[in-house]
């Protein structure tokens, strides 16, 4: 098993260089094959509350467009 690192928690707000998959798949990005979270992000919702991680916008890169079928 991995080293265990201390990785920041965010509520509430966040940086602006760092996004959800969520979001970077909005933008067209993904994580790269190896890239860890750079951080957490706490939401709170009225009926929803929950974690996801966030990354690194410019480690991200851009998701492969799908080919359609000939």
């Amino acid at each position: 098993m991995g080293k265990k690192r201390d990785i920041p928690t965010y509520k509430d707000t966040h940086p602006a260089d760092l996004a959800s998959a969520r979001q970077l798949e909005a933008e067209g990005l993904k994580p790269a094959q190896d890239q860890l979270p750079a951080a957490l992000f706490k939401y709170k919702g009225k009926n929803l509350e929950g974690t996801c991680a966030l990354y690194e916008r410019s480690e991200c890169v851009p998701v492969e467009q799908k080919s359609e079928a000939s």
